[in-house]
Formats: C-alpha cells, sequence, structure tokens
C-alpha cells in the first residue's frame, strides 16, 4: 500500500477528491494543488488512467522537517528507495521550495542526489550505480521547511491526453476543460453548447466524460518502465477502461466558432480523441448562433481581451451574453474568464463563483443555474 498524491490546479482539489472517492480510494488529506490518498500498485495505474483533472500522479517515499543540508542528506539516505527502482535506473531529481529555509533548487537537488545514490548502493550492496536503463523522475517538495520526497508515475502530465494534435494561440488544459465541465454536473441527459470552442478541448472532454472514455487510454505513462509496475496490472486495467466505453450514445454536444480554422481544428482534434459522433461543430458569431434546443448548458470558454484594444470589443461580447440570458433562461451558464465585473456587465449574479488558474492567468469561473429540465 502507498501513500500517494495527485496534484491538480488551484482550485480544482474538490473536484479531484470526488473523482477519487468515486475510484474507491481512501483519502488522507488535500492541500492547495494536492490531494493524498492510499493506494495500492493497480489503484496507482488507475489513477494515472482515469482521473480527468488530474496533473500528475507521485508515489510519496516520506516526510520531514528539514532546516539544514545534513538533515536532508540524512534523511533521504534511510528513505526506503530500492524496492521502486531498478538497480540500473536513471535518478533524476527536480526540487520545489516554498517559504523553506533551504530555497537554492539547484543545491537541493545535488544534496539529493548524492544521499539517494548512497541509499541504493547500499540497498543493492553495489559500489557502482550504472543510471543507464529505466528513467525514474523524483521531486523533492519543500513547503515551509516541510519536505516530502515523490516519485513521479505519470511522466508528461496527464492533461496531454494524445488527441489534441493542434491548438490555438490561448488553449485551455484538458484537465482544466474536465473540470469545469464536473463542476456543472452535465450529464448525457442534457443539451451542452460551446460557443467558443477554438480548438474543442470543453466539448471533448465533455463527450468523454458521457461517453465513459478514460482519458488515458491514448497515452503511455511513466511507471511503464518502473520496478514496481505490474504490466499485467496495467493490461488488464486497459482492458477494462476499453469495455466501460459507452457507445448507445446520440450527439447532444453543439460547439461553434467565428473562425473557421479554429474549427476545423476542434473537429480534427474531435475525431482523434474518438468523440466526433457525439459533437455537432458549426463556423458562427455568437450573436448569430441559433440555440433551438430547450434547457441546454453554456460551458465556454470566451476571449479574455487581455489587451487594451480587446477591452471594448470583450465588453460587447459579454453584453450580447447578457442579452442571451434574458431570452434563453431556462438555461445555465458557465463561464470562466478574467474579464472583471462580468456580472455587472450581463446584469445578473451569478449563483456561484469559483477561482480558478487557466495556465497561470487566475480567471473566475461563473455558474449560472437555470432550471432542471421538465421531466
Amino acid at each position: 500500500m502507498f501513500l500517494a498524491v495527485a496534484t491538480t490546479s488551484f482550485g480544482v482539489e474538490a473536484v479531484l477528491k470526488r473523482e477519487l472517492q468515486s475510484l474507491g480510494y481512501e483519502i488522507v488529506r488535500s492541500d492547495n494543488g494536492r490531494v493524498y490518498f492510499h493506494v495500492n500498485t493497480q489503484g496507482v495505474i488507475e489513477a494515472n488512467m482515469h482521473l480527468r483533472t488530474a496533473e500528475r500522479v507521485f508515489i510519496v517515499l516520506g516526510s520531514q522537517k528539514i532546516l539544514t543540508y545534513d538533515n536532508l542528506f540524512d534523511w533521504v539516505k534511510q528513505l526506503s528507495i530500492a524496492p521502486l527502482v531498478s538497480k540500473e535506473g536513471q535518478f533524476v531529481i527536480n526540487a520545489k521550495s516554498v517559504k523553506s529555509v533551504l530555497y537554492s533548487l539547484r543545491d537541493i537537488q545535488s544534496i539529493v542526489k548524492k544521499s539517494m545514490v548512497e541509499n541504493l548502493k547500499a540497498s543493492f550492496k553495489t559500489d557502482t550505480l550504472s543510471e543507464t536503463k529505466a528513467r525514474y523522475d523524483f521531486l523533492l517538495n519543500l513547503q515551509q521547511n516541510q519536505a516530502e520526497l515523490w516519485l513521479d508515475t505519470s511522466g508528461q502530465g496527464l492533461h496531454k491526453r494524445g488527441y489534441r494534435t493542434q491548438q490555438g494561440e490561448a488553449p485551455i488544459k484538458e484537465t482544466l476543460a474536465a473540470a469545469l465541465v464536473l463542476l456543472s454536473f452535465y450529464d448525457e441527459s442534457r443539451i451542452l453548447y460551446d460557443p467558443f470552442c477554438g480548438s474543442g478541448t470543453i466539448v471533448i472532454e465533455a463527450a468523454m466524460i458521457a461517453l465513459n472514455i478514460a482519458p488515458g487510454l491514448q497515452r503511455s505513462f511513466a511507471f511503464e518502465t518502473h520496478q514496481w509496475a505490474n504490466l499485467e496490472e496495467f493490461k488488464t486495467v486497459k482492458k477494462q477502461a476499453y469495455q466501460n466505453i459507452r457507445h448507445d450514445l446520440e450527439s447532444k454536444i453543439y460547439a461553434s466558432d467565428r473562425d473557421p480554422k479554429m474549427v476545423a481544428m476542434a473537429e480534427e482534434n474531435a475525431i482523434s480523441a474518438g468523440v466526433d459522433s457525439m459533437i455537432s461543430f458549426e463556423v458562427a458569431q455568437f450573436n448569430h448562433k441559433v440555440f433551438d434546443q430547450p434547457y441546454g448548458i453554456i460551458i465556454t470558454n470566451p476571449p479574455y481581451g487581455e489587451r487594451l484594444e480587446e477591452k471594448e470589443t470583450i465588453h460587447l461580447l459579454y453584453e450580447d451574453i447578457g442579452k442571451m440570458m434574458l431570452t434563453k433562461q431556462d438555461y445555465s451558464y458557465y463561464v470562466i474568464t478574467s474579464t472583471p465585473q462580468i456580472e455587472k456587465i450581463v446584469k445578473r449574479q451569478a449563483d456561484r463563483t469559483r477561482v480558478l488558474y487557466n495556465g497561470n492567468i487566475k480567471s473566475r469561473y461563473y455558474q449560472f443555474y437555470g432550471p432542471k429540465p421538465r421531466q
């Protein structure tokens, strides 16, 4: 049994926690941008395969208050690392330090590497480590002098699903797009629109959720070459994920954008994700788009207008959204934006607002609830 930690964007921790609980894991605690949980080897594989809002999954090797480099060296040297790695493995050390006495990342990395080498030489009863085979990425995380050593089991960030062959200038991450959908409590019984679809990430993630397509099916993971991982368990997890895909849903997702190139890009990405039959794409301006289905859900990431010359255009765009809210009162609206005071522009108070980070941009996710569909 491992203590593991899944990392995510700030503000998404509660969604990630619900995902982990739905997979049956025991939650230990959650913190800013991370959720800790207990899991076995197959569970680490399942977490990588199924979590939609996690950025990476790590195994936690230990935790200790550290105030000096000698403390750090001695602590790492006694950790149980050998059962997780191979004797010939390559060991890459990364480091983070926040509000801690030890702050030089280069020095932290050097000390941890030296100590780990001594640790493993003693464990493997050898004078040398060749470091010629499987790669193991470790992260020494220092937060207010509390050190944790993590082993990365994911490799590339889990937002890299493998389907987005093309993207625009400011794409939303797949993990954040999935969080927006999950926070809307969208399900396949509702109509979903994204009238600013860009490269299609939000609607593709929604379709994958509706079809129960595991987000990790099209990619590889770091654990596939790791000593601790059972590849037969990986095959079993992958096979079960394929068997769990739903194939009986009709298209109820609509996406549009004013840019034909972006719509074509979104269509290609949807094909790559295997969800193109679920989504209808269209080239259309927002204020010319026909929203003809009742009780729709709009989840969207409109242009932010970060540059001064764009702000007036963006203001007019949000005025159009406000007008739609008046005419389509049976709709629910979910809008992520860094544009301030949009509630004043649309002339409606959000039922709930969450602070989220779209990349490095501090944004707010405005949730305007509409009525539930009549039965």
